[in-house]
């Protein structure tokens, strides 16, 4: 019999709804079908984080982490930073997934967004919140750095709405059906249509990370195909953020569990290049990723051909 590859993946339990199609493939028997036995390892933080993209870059240099992804902004700065992965494959922006469910929640003395000029908006520093914020908010008024509050997971974020230490999160998932919960309004929107872009170790064999890909697809269609049938399996996983917040909140939050929204996902597929540029092209404007990179140096093209 044919030895399994043994593959990693790092699991932040802030932020499980990212690795939801691994996870629901790892129940489900789906990467065994490939001939690939998975490690999780639970990189939950327990303390404050300085930097995500550090702390995920760190992750893949250790061998702890082969495959993880994240929204598209932050993949591109975190791939630019490291000598050890690439981007392999893109997810496409699905107005019913985790990457259309950005946006900004406040409180009830705001009614639009050019209100939160000077005023502190809790974002996280090297995520998807972070530049999401800035694409959204510089339509309305000049941005600055001096704008945020830079916090770690969005928890932390939402909390410090709600207890009025900042005037508006930007915030996704499930952390949106908290916010509304808990009397936060949505401010507005995200006009944001960006993917999400999965990120390997550079050592990998390609046939193995398209077996990994073929593997998380397969749970992908599972997932939009049967989105009751891993419910109880996705609030399961809830609790454990749930438990952050006040007895009065998570009361508040678990009258309304039945409500939650189970995300979907659109399948995994090669990045295509004028997309890179795209939004290359808005990062290098505002000095927000370094000068002079192009798409064959971050992105193995070699998955889909």
């Amino acid at each position: 019999m044919e030895t399994s590859t043994l593959i990693n993946l790092s699991i932040n339990d802030y932020a499980f709804y990212w690795s939801l199609p691994e996870l629901i493939g790892i129940e489900n028997g789906f990467y065994e079908d490939e001939n690939l036995k998975i490690k999780v390892n639970n990189v939950t933080p327990v303390g404050k984080v300085q930097s995500k993209s550090q702390m995920y870059m760190d992750l893949q240099k250790k061998n702890l982490s082969d495959f993880y992804h994240a929204a598209e902004y932050v993949s591109l700065s975190r791939v630019v930073e490291s000598e050890d992965s690439k981007i392999v494959c893109y997810s496409p922006w699905s107005e019913s997934a985790i990457n259309g469910s950005f946006g900004l929640y406040v409180g009830p003395n705001f009614s639009n967004p050019k209100q939160l000029a000077n005023k502190k908006i809790a974002v996280e520093a090297s995520t998807g919140s972070y530049y999401t914020a800035i694409e959204d908010l510089e339509k309305y008024f000049p941005v600055d750095d001096s704008n945020f509050l830079k916090l770690g997971d969005p928890h932390e974020r939402l909390l410090s709405t709600l207890n009025e230490e900042t005037s508006a999160s930007s915030l996704l998932g499930v952390y949106c059906e908290f916010a509304v919960s808990l009397g936060l309004n949505k401010l507005m929107e995200s006009t944001r249509r960006k993917g999400t872009l999965m990120i390997s170790r550079n050592d990998l064999e390609t046939d193995h990370i398209k077996s990994f890909i073929r593997a998380t697809n397969k749970s992908i269609q599972y997932i939009n195909d049967h989105p009751d049938d891993i419910r109880d399996f996705y609030i399961n996983k809830i609790q454990f953020i749930i438990n952050k917040f006040s007895l009065e909140q998570q009361k508040i939050i678990n009258q309304n569990i039945s409500d939650i929204s189970i995300p979907s996902w659109e399948p995994w597929q090669e990045y295509p290049e004028d997309t890179f540029n795209e939004i290359y092209s808005w990062m290098s404007q505002r000095n927000l990723i370094s000068p002079s990179i192009n798409y064959s140096d971050i992105v193995n093209s070699s998955i889909f051909s």
